[in-house]
């Protein structure tokens, strides 16, 4: 799966255009700079519509001279931006699919600019990336764009329960993802200042990325097999914890079950959350009751998920997990 797009920028003889905004000092030719989007979706058979991922709605490229702004285009849904720059070092940046931010004037203000997770839609995953090279006449300036999203995926479950639940069945009522971090910055180093469905399902606004509501009776040696996929931002917090007391702990992966009539939950603790990868539980299988709460991960053996990570292009297949 391709993790990137590119943002071709090609550079030709212009004379320097006026601006209104406040412009680094020029002292280097002036030339032309256009910027358009490149890349292709991957085509799989599934449920989840991949090429959504890849998805360009909207483009801003943003040109730095020493850290100050030299020219910015919002291109809107044209996938392509006319800019004028001068020749020399200089920095690019591209963000897609992010709110207008026209009025950055320097890098750092930009790199430090805070997205949140409710900017991002299913078929519209903000992107960021930058570049720092020789602008020259007839050159052309790759910039790599990465979402910020890491991706969360399962594609079966699985029961195969034993002695005295032999012939027991479970209903799957839903599939979601809890200790979200609800926002970062556009240069990916930060720390989440806020935390979305903390200890359980809270944030129902969110459920277009965290959330799969369903209904699906599995019987004991049966499987329930449907690609169910998230997309929660990075979760860089290494420590962890498992109280009713909130604090910044690990993202985890809730299976939402009624078993024996009554509310039960299979949690999955993830690994600490990069953007751009991808997190993929091949198959849990249940064996054991359900937990009585979503954020405490069972204790007995109840289930066994093996998560495998990797970038997005390739994901990190967690393989198969016993519960």
């Amino acid at each position: 799966m391709k993790t990137h797009s590119l943002v071709t920028a090609a550079l030709a003889a212009l004379a320097l255009a006026s601006c209104t905004r406040e412009k680094a000092d020029i002292d280097g030719k002036p030339v032309e700079v256009n910027v358009t989007i490149l890349g292709t979706a991957p085509t799989r058979a599934t449920s989840v519509t991949y090429a959504n991922e890849s998805k360009v709605a909207n483009l801003q490229v943003y040109v730095f001279n020493d850290g100050k702004l030299e020219d910015y285009q919002d291109a809107g849904a044209a996938m392509t931006a006319q800019l004028t720059a001068t020749s020399g070092e200089r920095t690019v940046w591209a963000l897609v699919n992010a709110p207008s931010l026209k009025d950055v004037t320097t890098e750092a203000d930009l790199k430090a600019r805070v997205s949140r997770l409710a900017d991002n839609k299913t078929n519209a995953l903000v992107m960021s990336g930058s570049t720092t090279q020789e602008l020259k006449d007839g050159g052309t300036v790759p910039v790599t764009v990465k979402r910020l999203v890491s991706r969360v995926s399962i594609k079966k479950i699985s029961t195969e329960f034993q002695y005295a639940l032999a012939g027991e069945s479970l209903t799957v009522d839903g599939i979601y993802l809890i200790n979200v971090a609800g926002d970062g910055n556009y240069a990916a180093d930060g720390t989440p200042e806020t935390w979305v469905n903390q200890l359980g399902h809270k944030d129902t606004g969110l459920d277009a990325l965290l959330y799969d509501k369903l209904s699906a009776t599995v019987n004991n040696k049966k499987t329930y097999e449907k690609e169910h996929v998230f997309y929660p931002y990075p979760n860089p917090t290494q420590e962890d914890s498992y109280e009713a007391d909130w604090k910044p702990r690990h993202t985890m992966l809730v299976v939402e079950v009624t078993f024996e009539g009554k509310k039960g939950y299979y949690p999955v603790v993830l690994p600490v959350l990069e953007r751009n990868k991808t997190y993929v539980i091949d198959e849990m299988v249940i064996r054991h009751r359900p937990g009585d709460v979503p954020y405490q991960p069972l204790e007995t053996g109840d289930a066994t998920v093996q998560i495998t990570v990797n970038d997005w292009e390739l994901g990190l297949n967690m393989g198969k997990i016993t519960l």
